[in-house]
């Protein structure tokens, strides 16, 4: 992405509206912010150039899928150097029931959520990924009893006339 990408009013509610449904047709899509199809179509095409946009996907449930157990992990690491780290990092990225990881601030080092079918699925997880690791000092796990909110959208102000986005440096 550039170090700033600037978003009108136009460019927000394109945003808002793309991260309820992206599959709606761009002839809507221009109807509904009020510019021709040719237009939004050249916008979204250059917030995808510009990193704005980064990915469309689609969301799949995975409690349909079967698989009906959310956990969170805190992991601490034996060792911290920048290797160490990154071995992790790029450990969780293969593995397929690892939905995110993040490095945190704090008396962990990684936050991850992981989604397994079943119980036994997640002891295997943890006994093969965080504790065969070698390198997993720590890790303490948490399971949510309810989803109290869900949402991977970003909420954009339409109102305001224009905001900058991205790096400043």
């Amino acid at each position: 992405m550039p170090k700033q990408y600037l978003l009108d009013k136009v460019d927000r509610k394109i945003l808002n509206l793309l991260q309820k449904d992206n599959q709606i047709p761009t002839r809507i899509l221009a109807e509904r912010v009020h510019i021709s199809q040719p237009t939004c179509l050249r916008r979204i095409r250059d917030m995808r150039s510009a990193g704005v946009i980064s990915a469309e996907v689609a969301m799949v449930d995975p409690f349909a899928l079967g698989y009906g157990m959310l956990a969170f992990l805190e992991v601490s690491l034996s060792n911290q150097s920048e290797e160490s780290m990154l071995e992790f990092e790029q450990r969780m990225a293969k593995e397929g029931q690892v939905m995110q990881c993040y490095f945190v601030s704090g008396e962990y080092d990684y936050f991850v959520v992981v989604h397994v079918i079943d119980m036994d699925a997640y002891y295997q997880f943890v006994r093969k990924v965080i504790s065969g690791s070698g390198n997993v000092k720590h890790f303490h796990s948490r399971f949510p009893m309810k989803c109290a909110k869900f949402s991977p959208r970003i909420g954009f102000d339409e109102k305001a006339a224009e905001i900058t986005v991205g790096k400043l440096s």
